[in-house]
């Protein structure tokens, strides 16, 4: 099969291109011909509003030549495809996310995500609406749009898998972007009560215990959630969240927030999620002084809920059957 994923650009870094990446291997390793199509195959650099409506419509003129037979599309960029076998992939939704923070960012970053909210809408229209998780798909109809499947999402376990390493003393953080949006204000509130903390930010904390790294390939990063106490993942909001799945996958345990996949962790393993700053603290504490018990329940969970055969298995069968 010939097969389109329209999706931003080639150089976003974050979880939607590392599904992206996941989907094409994927594919292509069940023999299918992928093709990935972003702004950069346009001529010219639309405007910012502009961008997935053109694209959109870049792709359908594309269609007419190359004739796809099925076009995976990732959230408002599914704007204005045009094809009987379209899947619009939802990582989050705008609208959520625009409510879940309004009371912490500037006015006009939420009425632009309210914007997007409705672009999102309308390109879900005549597609087959998949989510990479439960969290997500009530996000979406809470906000009228109707969801087909779930397919909760998994990570690449050749790089983010369990070592049996010396477990160093400290916990570990992530923090990309934004900084209420991904709580970086929390993990700030956390080193400030003396947690030792190993920060991979293109932000930084200015105190002692805490040592700023910035980013680092994927390969390292997975030594580096074998070897940490536990990940402090305080963000606000996440339509599924990779960071938590990396941590699991390598038998870290965690402390994240009851959004994305932390609203089904919190079902399994309750001490893996926190709704305040006291409730961090404690849950920290509790979870670091029996690493090696939440290390064994990270591991099962992320085999029972996010394994990887069950992710490309899933994926593959959509593809080929819709």
């Amino acid at each position: 099969m010939r097969i389109a994923i329209v999706t931003s650009t080639f150089n976003e870094v974050g979880g939607v291109e590392i599904f992206n990446n996941n989907i094409i291997r994927i594919l292509r390793g069940a023999g299918h011909d992928v093709s990935r199509i972003t702004l950069e195959c346009l001529d010219t650099k639309p405007e910012e509003r502009e961008r997935e409506r053109v694209l959109g419509e870049y792709f359908n003129r594309l269609n007419n030549e190359k004739r796809y037979d099925v076009v995976i599309c990732n959230g408002e960029f599914g704007y204005s495809v045009n094809h009987p076998k379209a899947i619009n992939v939802f990582h989050g939704g705008y609208y959520g996310y625009a409510l879940a923070v309004k009371d912490l960012v500037p006015e006009e970053i939420t009425q632009e995500r309210i914007r997007k909210s409705e672009m999102q809408r309308i390109a879900a229209e005549e597609k087959y609406v998949v989510t990479v998780s439960n969290f997500a798909k009530k996000m979406l109809e809470d906000f009228g749009m109707k969801v087909n499947q779930v397919i909760n999402n998994s990570i690449d376990t050749s790089i983010f898998y369990h070592k049996n390493l010396e477990i160093e003393n400290h916990a570990l953080a992530i923090s990309r972007g934004k900084y209420y949006e991904k709580g970086f204000d929390v993990l700030k509130r956390l080193a400030e009560k003396g947690i030792k903390m190993k920060l991979f930010s293109n932000l930084s904390i200015d105190l002692p215990n805490v040592e700023n790294v910035g980013f680092v390939d994927n390969r390292e990063l997975g030594i580096e959630y074998n070897q940490s106490q536990i990940l402090l993942f305080p963000s606000r909001f996440e339509g599924g969240g990779l960071t938590n799945l990396e941590a699991m996958a390598c038998g870290c345990p965690l402390i994240t927030t009851p959004t994305g996949y932390g609203c089904d962790i919190r079902n399994e393993i309750p001490n893996f999620v926190a709704e305040t700053f006291d409730g961090f603290m404690a849950k920290y504490l509790l979870v670091t002084n029996e690493r090696e018990k939440y290390s064994e329940k990270a591991l099962d969970y992320f085999n029972q809920f996010h394994n990887p055969k069950d992710f490309e298995s899933k994926w593959i069968s959509l593809v080929e059957s819709i």
